[in-house]
């Protein structure tokens, strides 16, 4: 995009009237209005199957995605649906690692991207005892953005968590 819009900018500098300048400026601008961003191709079903079949290539692209969490019309959209999806497959440990590290950046970023609901419910999937370290540290952070949110996090983990000991407890008892 960046370099699409440089090259507008180049033959834009000069405003002559020759007809092989105006063609140039014209394609010039033609591209920059057609251009597609290759994020948007995270909107469809198979790269949304993907992202929880398998540990390819759309995979990949959803964790980076929410690594970097990067700002457009649309993008909180497209980052709950990839939280979403990332919710439901099923991670090795280097992904879980990678999806705490985003969830822990995201706590600590302003304004958000997406819904806070939705890293809530993908943290309740992806949390270890060294995710939980690291939000309790949060806790107790200064700053009342992150602490809230952090807050926030660590009790919708253990809501989720509760229910499930319980039910192990009463199963084990019976």
């Amino acid at each position: 995009m960046n370099r699409l819009y440089a090259n507008c900018q180049k033959v834009s500098v000069h405003r002559s009237s020759t007809p092989s300048e105006r063609n140039a400026r014209i394609k010039a601008w033609e591209e920059f209005r057609s251009y597609q961003s290759p994020l948007w191709e995270l909107w469809s079903a198979q790269a949304q199957a993907s992202i929880v079949q398998s540990s390819g290539y759309w995979r990949r692209v959803a964790l980076l995605y929410l690594e970097l969490s990067p700002r457009f019309f649309r993008s909180g959209y497209l980052r709950d649906a990839v939280a979403h999806r990332l919710k439901q497959a099923a991670l090795i440990a280097s992904e879980r690692k990678a999806v705490q590290a985003s969830l822990l950046g995201a706590l600590q970023r302003r304004p958000s991207t997406g819904h806070f609901v939705h890293d809530c419910r993908l943290a309740i999937q992806v949390a270890d005892s060294c995710f939980l370290a690291t939000l309790d540290q949060l806790c107790h952070q200064e700053d009342g953005w992150t602490r809230g949110r952090a807050r926030r996090m660590r009790q919708a983990i253990q809501r989720h968590a509760t229910p499930a000991a319980s039910n192990q407890s009463r199963t084990s008892v019976l």
